[in-house]
């Protein structure tokens, strides 16, 4: 559908409502007088602009002063506004919504995947090379190159729904496993330690084994393996305990290579319409912020959440909510409670289907300091017993007299009800529940049917990340069966159930999944409830799909109330902060015409604080 087409669409849809906007924009030019303020700096005019504001969804053009909208109308309303001096963007019908604000990002790692190596897709010697041969192109000399995570995909391509027939889809021959010959050639300058996806192995180039002292007469560390292959050689690979020997030789990051790495998840965040990230922060990747703002080379505006054991010393210092202004600014506090599905280390009251003996893994700063995860068993009713109040709840109290919100991660059944009666004790006892608390339940994977309402009875935001479904279920399935995954990832319960969504990408993935920056792939996801490749046909647990319109509302406005920033963006509104994104697709149309538009929708404009800052 042409943009023309796709404007007319939209506009026949929300006529009255656009009617009304108008007619609000009218009274508002007369009121505010804006024949006498001074001419805007921008304006974008002629284009289809869903503000995400209840009180005027739909207009046609914006203008921008000093930073800020200081009018949203028609186009000739707007385009009368201008002065000798204004920049005047004339949109041919293409699509305006307010930038986009990432809800959850590891930016250090997004940034290390993107000038490092990824090989989540990469299950054979060519690729793997050449993956490899790049990054050490990207990277200053000397640098290591880490990570990488082959074989994600091996069992399960991209755009696989899995099968329970044939749950591991298994292939014909072995598992992948390669060899330092095929990177010593491409990294003479870089020392290398790469990763199985699944961390069962990993691979050293010569340069690593050399700087880690590592030969064929090294003693093999008790629970490790150092590989020799048939012809007597060091083969590099390396498990267990022997992978240390390696890890102990790695150089700390350079403030250099940080700062390339965050230019990238800039640069990607810039052509997703991006113009917020809230990142899991480092006190590394804090200067690296800070010294990007000096030179005035933010693009976009980071919302700064260390981990929740940071409280002791950023309380005693007086940190409380709002510090910061609106580039930085600290609004949470990022714990976890147990792992991920990825690694099957979620935590659920039964047994992983694939794993027996399995269920999750507790992390440690729930625990109380001097009682170990014994201290957790399971009734026969789906309950836990005997677990006293531990660190979490500790940390917990620090934080409410700072008022700065705790962000905590639960993925599995028992993660999920475990922070929820923790959350509910320390809410009730400082009689916080019915507070403008704005506490966040991280991801919400899993969760058991009776505890969706306890998001909405709690006054919770539930901080989701909606391309998880899209990619998870290849295996989702084949772990926890049918019967538990009708409460995975159930975005339209929990908001039904009074939880404010908020969208995040929880970019660049896990060890067993990649999950893009870009908006586009959360909004398709929770949408359609399909893979990349549109599978399965009616959707996985259809009945948990969203509107386009709430999927947008969940990447925009959401994200910003959730920070107590709602009245400085998240929405297309005079006198709030120019954050915003043009699109050359409708997305609302796409959203209810044809969700695979959305995957080829692409940003023409991003603008933050009324600059341009990406034009395709």
């Amino acid at each position: 559908m042409g943009l023309a087409a796709a404007a007319g669409r939209t506009f026949e849809r929300r006529s009255t409502l656009y009617r009304i906007g108008l007619l609000s924009v009218a009274v508002a030019a007369s009121t505010l007088g804006w024949a006498s303020a001074p001419p805007p700096d921008l304006v974008l005019v002629g284009g289809v602009v869903y503000t995400v504001d209840a009180a005027r969804p739909w207009a046609e053009g914006l203008a921008i002063t000093g930073g800020r909208i200081s009018a949203v109308g028609s186009s000739s309303e707007i385009r009368a506004l201008a002065g000798p001096d204004t920049r005047v963007i004339e949109l041919g019908g293409a699509f305006v919504t307010p930038g986009f604000n990432d809800g959850h990002v590891h930016v250090a790692s997004t940034g290390a995947l993107l000038v490092g190596v990824n090989l989540l897709d990469v299950h054979e010697p060519e690729s793997f090379t050449e993956r490899v041969a790049a990054a050490a192109q990207r990277m200053p000399a000397g640098s290591w190159i880490t990570g990488g995570s082959w074989g994600a995909y091996e069992q399960w391509a991209h755009g696989s729904a899995g099968a329970e027939d044939d749950p591991a889809g298994a292939r014909d021959h072995g598992p992948f496993t390669p060899h330092r010959d095929l990177i010593d050639d491409v990294t003479p300058e870089h020392p290398v330690l790469l990763s199985k996806f699944d961390r069962s192995m990993f691979l050293a180039n010569t340069l690593a084994l050399q700087l880690a002292g590592i030969d064929e007469s090294t003693p093999v560390p008790q629970g490790g393996e150092i590989i020799v292959g048939a012809d007597g050689r060091l083969t590099g690979g390396l498990t267990g305990a022997a992978v240390g020997l390696v890890r102990v030789a790695i150089a700390p990051k350079s403030l250099e290579l940080r700062t390339l790495e965050f230019e990238a998840v800039l640069r990607e965040a810039r052509e997703g319409g991006i113009t917020t990230i809230q990142d899991i922060t480092s006190a590394d990747m804090l200067r690296v912020y800070q010294a990007t703002r000096a030179r005035g080379a933010l693009t976009a505006r980071i919302m700064i959440r260390p981990s929740l054991d940071n409280v002791v010393h950023t309380a005693g210092l007086g940190i409380t909510k709002g510090f910061g202004d609106d580039w930085l600014k600290f609004t949470g506090y990022k714990a976890w409670v147990d792992g991920i599905m990825g690694g099957s280390s979620a935590l659920f009251f039964r047994d992983y289907d694939h794993d027996p003996g399995n269920r999750g893994a507790l992390r440690q700063i729930m625990l109380p300091e001097s009682v170990s995860g014994a201290a957790m068993s399971m009734g026969p009713d789906d309950h836990y017993t005997a677990f006293p109040p531990g660190n979490l709840e500790r940390l917990l109290e620090v934080a409410v007299d700072t008022g700065i919100p705790p962000h905590v991660h639960a993925i599995g059944m028992l993660g999920v009800r475990m922070i929820l009666d923790i959350y509910e004790r320390v809410l009730t006892a400082h009689d916080m529940v019915e507070s403008d608390h704005r506490w966040r339940v991280i991801h919400g994977q899993v969760v058991m049917p009776e505890d969706f309402a306890r998001f909405g009875a709690l006054h919770l935001v539930a901080e989701v990340n909606p391309y998880h479904v899209s990619d998870d279920m290849r295996w989702m399935q084949e772990r926890i069966g049918k019967e538990r995954s009708q409460g995975a990832y159930g975005f339209r319960q929990l908001k039904d159930a009074g939880a404010v969504l908020v969208f995040g990408s929880d970019s660049p993935g896990t060890n067993a999944a990649r999950y893009y920056l870009s908006p586009m792939y959360g909004l398709y996801a929770a949408v359609t409830r399909q893979t990349l490749s549109g599978e399965p046909a009616g959707g996985w647990f259809p009945e948990q799909r969203l509107s386009i319109e709430e999927a947008i509302e969940a990447y925009t406005a959401n994200p910003a109330w959730a920070c107590f920033q709602e009245d400085a963006k998240g929405t297309l509104t005079t006198g709030k902060l120019a954050d915003i994104a043009v699109f050359d697709t409708n997305l609302v149309v796409a959203g209810h015409d044809d969700p695979t538009a959305l995957l080829r929708a692409k940003v023409l404009y991003t603008i933050v604080g009324g600059r341009i800052v990406y034009q395709r």
